[in-house]
Formats: structure tokens, sequence, C-alpha cells
């Protein structure tokens, strides 16, 4: 069916300000990023670390450590424009971005003073399947206590 010119602009206009809102509304999307220490060791004394919350244990539960404490965390938002570090600790960061297909990319750096972040491991997944609360997580060894890990466990902000 062929339409009149003015009609295909306003058409058009309409599918772009619906792309407009979508990433407008995906730009909107505030994720929480923690980073975790797997381990059988205690609380360090001194530290500011918690323990991880229940709901996520339960996500950890094919691994083998006793404790599980919450090092830090970060509220992000997940956009479409180029996306910054978010740093969790002086050694790790990562970055967060919709890559307008329904999946977002969330790249892990270690940082090293006077050095580039220096990219570890990229990981994509559903931006939908975060809005429903499933979670992206991240792991590797602790290369600083043996039979040691970490985690980068990425959910939506409460």
């Amino acid at each position: 069916m062929l339409t009149s010119p003015r009609r295909q602009s306003h058409l058009a206009g309409w599918l772009l300000a619906l792309v407009f809102a979508a990433s407008t509304w995906a730009g909107d999307l505030n994720v929480r990023a923690q980073l975790v220490w797997g381990t059988d060791q205690k609380k360090p004394k001194g530290s500011e670390y918690i323990a991880l919350d229940t709901k996520s244990r339960e996500k950890l539960r094919q691994f083998k450590w006793q404790n599980y404490w919450v090092v830090n965390q970060a509220v992000s938002q997940i956009g479409t424009r180029k996306p910054s570090l978010v740093n969790l600790s002086e050694k790790c960061a990562i970055d967060l971005r919709d890559l307008g297909n329904g999946l977002a990319e969330i790249r892990l750096y270690e940082l090293k003073a006077g050095s580039e972040p220096k990219l570890v491991k990229p990981v994509q997944h559903s931006l939908e399947a975060l809005k429903k609360g499933e979670y992206c997580i991240l792991a590797g060894d602790d290369k600083a206590v043996w039979d040691d890990a970490w985690f980068v466990i990425v959910t939506i902000a409460p």
C-alpha cells in the first residue's frame, strides 16, 4: 500500500520517537554490581565487608566456599552511549552498555597503577533476563590467596 509523503513522514516521526523512547528507557535501567570474595576464611578484622545476602548465596550454591564477603558494590546505569568505568576495587572495574539488540555487554577490567585498564573478560547478557531478576555472574581465581575466588555479580538495582 502506498502512502502519501506526508503520511510517510508522520510514520517515520512516530518510529523515531519509539526508538528514542526505547533507548531512553534502556538507559534508565539501573544495575547493581557487587565484588564478592568466596573463601573459607572469616571476615578480616577491621574490614567493612558484609556477608552476601541469602538470595545471592543461593545463586552461588554450586561453589564450595563457606563465606561470601561483599567487598564493594556500586549502582550504575546501562545505556547505549559510551560506557564509563565503574571501579569495584583498586584492582577491578567494569563497564556496562546496552548493545541495542536486547543484550547488555558487561566488560571486566584489571586495574594497575600507572597503566591503562586491561580488558579481562567481556560478557553479553539478556536485558530481559536481568529485568526478570536473573543474575549475571563473572568469576575467577583469587591470585593472592590459593583456593579462594572472586565474583562480580550484576543484578537489577533494588
